[in-house]
């Protein structure tokens, strides 16, 4: 089976994108296209990438978002990106901007997609999320957030005709959850999906646990660090590793 790839992109995660997109080409394989989505355009494109601007993708009134929401703007907008874009096939990998496969994954196995599994992240707000727009439950005793996951837009369709939503319609609903919520981390696309999934497709994806590591600083990283980083865990024990930075805002 052939993988369509989508990454969502912030300006702070520009120097990544190389990594990322090599440690796609050698570790996963059937990869046949990269969408590569971002607010402003990636002043150093990579051959054989597609590019995509955020408002050419999704025209949502995102200046609804208020309070400590707003001040995540970027970081929101990326996850309905990964929802509801339409650049891609109907099934599609959506990989992080900072994760980098140390060696090879399975995105496809005996025909099935997989959910992988990293670290067990346990947030209220993300589940509150869930039952007050989609009255749905945490339904699987793992965190679905690992920054990878396979979208099958059939089930995506299928969450929406679950409350008879249009996109715009589940986008406005969402905002004013999460106006009124009013938390820096409200939403997790991951866990909503993972978890519906699981409720109504259950047999239709392989459930898969990998090993991780994770580090974290402000800011961009630079090419040396992303180096030294990728250098250090090269032929280790290590499926994914996670270079996470934030700004303000992001």
């Amino acid at each position: 089976m052939k993988i369509d790839i989508l990454i969502t992109l912030a300006e702070k995660d520009f120097s990544k994108l190389p990594f990322v997109v090599e440690s796609i080409q050698q570790n996963i394989d059937g990869v046949r296209d990269i969408y590569c989505i971002s607010d402003i355009t990636v002043p150093q494109p990579l051959s054989g990438v597609l590019y995509f601007l955020e408002k050419d993708v999704l025209n949502f009134d995102f200046n609804l978002f208020e309070g400590k929401v707003k001040a995540r703007k970027g970081w929101y907008i990326q996850q309905y990106l990964k929802l509801f874009q339409e650049i891609t096939p109907d099934d599609y990998l959506v990989v992080d901007s900072d994760i980098y496969f140390n060696r090879k994954i399975n995105i496809i196995e005996n025909g099935k997609p997989s959910f992988l599994f990293g670290t067990n992240y346990t947030h209220p707000p993300y589940f509150k999320f869930m039952w007050d727009v989609f009255k749905l439950k945490k339904e699987y005793h793992y965190s679905f957030i690992n920054e990878v996951m396979y979208f099958k837009r059939e089930y995506l369709q299928h969450l929406l005709k679950s409350r008879r939503l249009t996109k715009d319609q589940f986008f406005r609903i969402s905002v004013k959850v999460l106006n009124t919520l009013n938390a820096i981390s409200g939403f997790s696309e991951y866990e909503l999906y993972g978890n519906y999934v699981t409720k109504h497709f259950p047999q239709s994806y392989n459930y898969t646990y990998v090993k991780t590591v994770s580090k974290a600083k402000p800011g961009s990283w630079s090419v040396k660090e992303l180096r030294n980083y990728i250098n250090l865990y090269k032929g280790q024990d290590v499926d994914i590793l996670k270079m996470h930075s934030w700004t303000f805002g992001s």
